[in-house]
């Protein structure tokens, strides 16, 4: 019996050790991440004084053939910025179309910000900007951008920050929040997993 029980003691032990360990790799990623781009953020009125070439707008899925409200404020902040004259240029980056038809997000985006007074001349779009490791680094290897504000809410923004320091990208991230959307408790979990996959893609650099 006391063999037995000894076991048990054992097993549970190791259980919560390998549990442990898992919610360590998962937690410490995120630590780092935000704990090295926290001081990179800033929000439209304290935006530092910087010559930067564009601002890069993240794509965020559109409803109906308009953006949807992760996407609206995102948009918003972007035309608010060229509209204070702190970039020239937008970068709008997401899922795109070749030939227009079929899913376009960034024909969404662009149509959204013309609409905003944003000149067609300003805009730099970008249909195969799939995530956010792939809109970073299509600014430095396509676009040949060298210092960009990144344009998305808080919760991205760390990771897109992240991104960009790790890729060689000059960068600062631009607070797109206008309000607390719904879903955003399960946005905020999945950001945390999608932290632990761009922290390993920021080192290996695929």
């Amino acid at each position: 019996m006391k063999k037995t029980r000894s076991k048990s003691k054992s097993k549970l032990i190791k259980l919560l050790i390998i549990i442990l360990v898992v919610l360590l790799l998962i937690i410490i990623p995120n630590i780092y991440i935000i704990a090295t781009t926290f001081d990179q953020i800033a929000t439209l009125e304290n935006v530092p004084e910087q010559n930067y070439e564009c601002a890069l707008v993240f794509g965020a899925g559109i409803r109906d053939g308009k953006p949807s409200p992760i996407l609206k404020e995102r948009l918003d902040m972007g035309a608010a910025l060229y509209q204070a004259g702190i970039v020239s240029k937008l970068l709008l980056s997401g899922h795109g179309s070749a030939d227009g038809q079929g899913y376009d997000e960034v024909k969404v985006m662009r149509e959204y910000v013309l609409n905003k007074n944003v000149p067609e001349d300003a805009l730099i779009l970008d249909i195969y900007g799939l995530s956010t490791y792939e809109s970073v680094q299509r600014c430095l290897e396509n676009y040949q951008l060298d210092k960009v504000l990144l344009v998305t809410q808080k919760y991205h923004l760390y990771r897109a920050v992240y991104l960009a320091n790790q890729l060689g990208l000059e960068s600062y991230g631009i607070i797109a929040d206008q309000r607390t959307l719904s879903g955003q408790c399960f946005r905020e979990i999945r950001e945390i997993f999608a932290r632990d996959k761009d922290f390993i893609k920021g080192i290996l650099k695929p």
